[in-house]
């Protein structure tokens, strides 16, 4: 008869043992514990007042700032605080300019809201004000600038792609933009449209004195 050889681990390892039954609790085997997920640490910075509650107490105040580069989005966001102000308030607002580059479509859409507002604007130019913003200054009803401002006259670069004709209705609204500042500048100042087309096109630079002396200026803070 052949015999069987049994093996076996040492020490045995003993059996597992259920917890005790509870009558109505089904027997469920352990759960490792979750893991807890390790999070960065930091200290939360504190955030100064926000750009746009500095911009609604502008706006209690009847105060528009316009800063940077005078473009669409620009243009917009101002035409936008001038109609909320100005529409149907006959009280003046005040719309503060420092912008060193512009457009000449948005800058002329700027100048033509002041237009159409039943409120009068007091422009005060802070810093540089260059290009066609300068048509944003001219139709204003009164004009100032700290004694420290630039103003530039000067015309932006055109640029165009398209064909030849697509170039040819480019150029020409590029030259009815160009004649409509020059005849703002010009009403401004009372200087003759060809001396002021002569002047945007050279890149003339005015200090405050030179501008208020220029008729662009009404007063100097």
């Amino acid at each position: 008869m052949s015999r069987t050889r049994l093996s076996a681990a040492w020490p045995p390892v003993p059996p597992e043992v259920p917890p005790p039954f509870r009558p109505g609790t089904p027997w469920q085997p352990p759960q490792p514990a979750p893991s807890q997920p390790i999070l960065p640490g930091w200290e939360e910075r504190r955030l100064a007042p926000s750009d746009r509650d500095i911009v609604d107490r502008l706006l209690d105040e009847r105060i528009v700032h316009a800063g940077g580069r005078v473009d669409t989005t620009l243009a917009n966001r101002t035409t936008a605080q001038l109609l909320l102000l100005g529409r149907h308030d006959p009280r003046p607002v005040e719309l503060h300019l420092s912008c060193r580059d512009s457009e000449l479509d948005a800058s002329l859409a700027l100048a033509g809201t002041l237009s159409v507002l039943a409120a009068p604007v007091h422009v005060v130019v802070h810093g540089t004000l260059r290009g066609p913003a300068i048509a944003v200054l001219c139709a204003a009803q009164d004009r100032a600038a700290h004694r420290g401002a630039t103003l530039v006259l000067s015309l932006p670069r055109a640029e165009a792609a398209g064909t030849a004709a697509q170039l040819a209705v480019e150029a020409d609204q590029h030259e009815r933009q160009v004649d409509r500042v020059c005849e703002l500048v010009a009403g401004t100042t009372g200087r003759d449209a060809d001396a002021v087309r002569a002047d945007l096109r050279a890149g003339r630079v005015l200090s405050a004195e030179d501008a208020f002396a220029h008729g662009l200026l009404t007063r100097l803070l």
